[in-house]
């Protein structure tokens, strides 16, 4: 047997060491990634539930927006924003040029950042080449036929036509930078392109445009559209996760979707069951409709009467549910929370959150030069609890009100950094939490406060 040399083994020990300490710099650079304690720093049990900020209102049941105004005030939000489509207003054709550049433009955009795969590894020259085959940008034609279609399974929508993920960092995996968002069932989409290997279509949904799995769509009219979308009775979802059942006895499990989601209902038969309207998928591709079964508390017949309780209670029904960026894991993220609260009640909210702080009454906007007490003094004076969102760079939360002098938010957060031994730690929350915003206060970033941009009430002028 053949043992390496004195000198080749002290070599390799120096090697290690350098290894080992690289490793070590790396570490002590970054910090730590620690999870948060259940009960996040500044909060109490107490206010982990809805009554307790609720029991805070001087009015918590005034009818902010009736309900018979909601789709005026709808309309406002889709001029402010230019980000919210109605899809039975879709044109039945579009310009190939403009879909063609914006393939090249994502694909593009993608190669240029340092992503990782998931095993890793650099992506290579042949899992863009495989793409953009498959894309046959070359092959999109002068004049798009658009087809329509209804979303019939819980489906990710993709920056590019692939399941696989692309990642900012090597073992953080929370991250997709090719997930785009998520759509659940009944979400009416207009069909612009597909894949050569008719996997993927590129849809345009009322929030977002990109690519989703063949089989999550159903293909039918504008007019089926139409009907389904304006037809009444209707009930929306209030749990976070509702289920769907294909019997009246609730035990043959199809699919959940996720709250504020709208579907037509029939009249109610067995006490405790609603049968709704559910769009399938048939053989041959196109959309079907049969019956499925909810239970009863899981939805409401027409929108909750906007109110801060209303508002408020949704809010905590998702409390502690995980992070999910851009729907990943079937969950939400900051942007898509706000979304799915205020859509119990009607009121439509676009998906990202720089185009949601343009919804609503302006109440405050501060820039750096603003003060701590300058902004305390702002909010105490403008903003009003269940009603108003607060937007810092990236991020979105739901405004609760003030206890005891400090004020509060809840939202869907990832985490937040406070100084370790060596370097700062990031303490991950991952979940819907209820939070003050002196959060953050001994990180490098600053106070949740402090890195606020806008609050806005919700609310007509």
């Amino acid at each position: 047997m053949h043992y390496p040399s004195l000198r080749s083994r002290k070599i390799l020990t120096v090697v290690i060491m350098i290894l080992l300490v690289s490793l070590w710099a790396c570490s002590a650079k970054r910090g730590y990634h620690i999870p948060a304690p259940a009960l996040i720093p500044g909060t109490t049990a107490a206010m982990n539930t809805p009554g307790f900020w609720i029991g805070l209102l001087e009015n918590p049941d005034e009818i902010i927006i009736p309900k018979e105004d909601i789709a005026a005030f709808n309309e406002t939000i889709r001029k402010a924003t230019g980000k919210i489509k109605d899809i039975t207003q879709y044109p039945s054709s579009y310009q190939g040029k403009w879909l063609a550049e914006s393939f090249s433009s994502a694909i593009g955009s993608i190669k240029k950042r340092d992503s990782f795969t998931i095993d890793g590894e650099k992506p290579g020259p042949d899992f863009f080449e495989t793409l953009e085959a498959n894309m046959d940008i070359p092959g999109i034609p002068s004049l798009v036929n658009v087809r329509f279609g209804f979303v019939v399974a819980y489906t990710h929508q993709r920056v590019l036509p692939t399941s696989s993920g692309l990642y900012s960092r090597k073992i953080d995996h929370a991250f997709d930078r090719l997930q785009n968002s998520a759509l659940d069932i009944g979400t009416p989409v207009a069909i612009l392109y597909g894949t050569r290997d008719r996997k993927w279509l590129y849809v345009d949904a009322p929030l977002c445009a990109g690519w989703v799995l063949a089989k999550d769509v159903g293909i039918c009219s504008m007019e089926q559209i139409v009907h389904y979308t304006s037809a009444e009775p209707f009930a929306v979802t209030l749990s976070a996760k509702t289920d769907i059942f294909y019997d009246e006895e609730l035990t043959r499990h199809h699919a959940y979707v996720r709250m504020g989601s709208r579907f037509v209902f029939q009249p109610q038969e067995r006490k405790g069951v609603v049968e709704i309207l559910l769009p399938t998928r048939s053989a041959d591709g196109m959309c079907m409709f049969i019956s499925g079964f909810v239970q009863e508390g899981d939805v409401h017949p027409g929108y909750l009467p906007y109110t801060p309780r209303s508002i408020i209670t949704q809010a905590f029904r998702l409390l502690n549910s995980p992070y999910g960026w851009g729907g990943m894991f079937g969950e939400q993220d900051c942007s898509r929370f706000i979304q799915e609260i205020f859509a119990t009640a009607g009121i439509s909210f676009p998906r990202n959150s720089t185009q949601q702080a343009k919804v609503g009454r302006l109440a405050a906007f501060f820039d750096a030069s603003v003060p701590e007490q300058e902004r305390i003094r702002q909010i105490f004076a403008q903003a009003r609890g269940g009603i108003s969102i607060m937007q810092l760079n990236g991020h979105i939360m739901l405004y609760l009100g003030s206890y005891n002098g400090e004020l509060y938010a809840i939202h869907d957060l990832w985490g937040y950094a406070e100084p370790g031994k060596k370097a700062e730690n990031l303490r991950v929350v991952n979940r819907v939490a209820v939070t003050d915003l002196s959060l953050g206060r001994s990180g490098s970033s600053g106070t949740l406060l402090n890195r606020m941009i806008t609050v806005r009430v919700i609310a007509a002028d």
